[in-house]
């Protein structure tokens, strides 16, 4: 009994501390770390990308390596919060926030993004691995960073846009990026229930 709890808590350890690692090196551009964090062929869904690990490695690559008018270098801070573990598979879902320094219409502004992460993982012969990554999106906002000047929007595509996830949406939208409208959110319970039930029959092979 010892030894399995020992056991459970050094997965939990290693999953949590791959979870950390994974935001991290995206965020500061550590391109083999984020590699290493997944199977090459996870799925990951952002509200900007949408495909296989490998391909997210790439496509993150060049959109953190754009330069121009608007120059995006977002940063992460997470909180890996549940973890279920069954044998070599497990699900582990994360606190997280999003946030970023842009300028549009010459105007700088932050964006701010609340949200979860979840991703299946799987113990590999090299330690456990991402099998996935998805966005759960709650809530976000804009704020100039000189408070006299207006928020560079244009209000009535905001209104047409989802409340869990407009206006990083917006800003995606601004930067050429297509956006998937049905990403997963608390403002869409459908999707989320659905999602879960996903989760759960993979984690526990039914």
């Amino acid at each position: 009994m010892q030894d399995e709890r020992l056991a459970r808590l050094l997965d939990r350890t290693d999953i949590f501390d791959l979870v950390r690692l994974e935001r991290h090196a995206r965020d500061v551009k550590d391109w083999t770390g984020l590699q290493n964090s997944f199977l090459p062929d996870a799925p990951v869904r952002t509200t900007w990308f949408d495909g296989t690990a490998a391909e997210f490695v790439e496509a993150s690559k060049k959109k953190m390596g754009r330069t121009g008018a608007i120059i995006s270098s977002p940063k992460h801070w997470i909180m890996p919060t549940v973890l279920q573990i069954e044998g070599d598979r497990a699900l582990v879902e994360s606190q997280a926030s999003i946030f970023d320094r842009l300028t549009l219409d010459s105007v700088e502004f932050d964006i701010f993004q609340y949200c979860r992460f979840v991703s299946r993982v799987v113990r590999t012969g090299d330690g456990w691995k991402l099998a996935s990554f998805e966005g759960i999106y709650q809530r976000d906002y804009m704020r100039s960073v000189n408070p006299a000047d207006p928020l560079p929007v244009d209000w009535d595509l905001v209104k047409t846009l989802r409340p869990s996830y407009r206006f990083l949406a917006y800003t995606q939208l601004r930067r050429g990026y297509t956006v998937n409208p049905e990403l997963l959110g608390d403002d869409r319970p459908d999707l989320l229930e659905s999602f879960y039930a996903a989760e759960k029959a993979w984690l526990h092979r039914t």
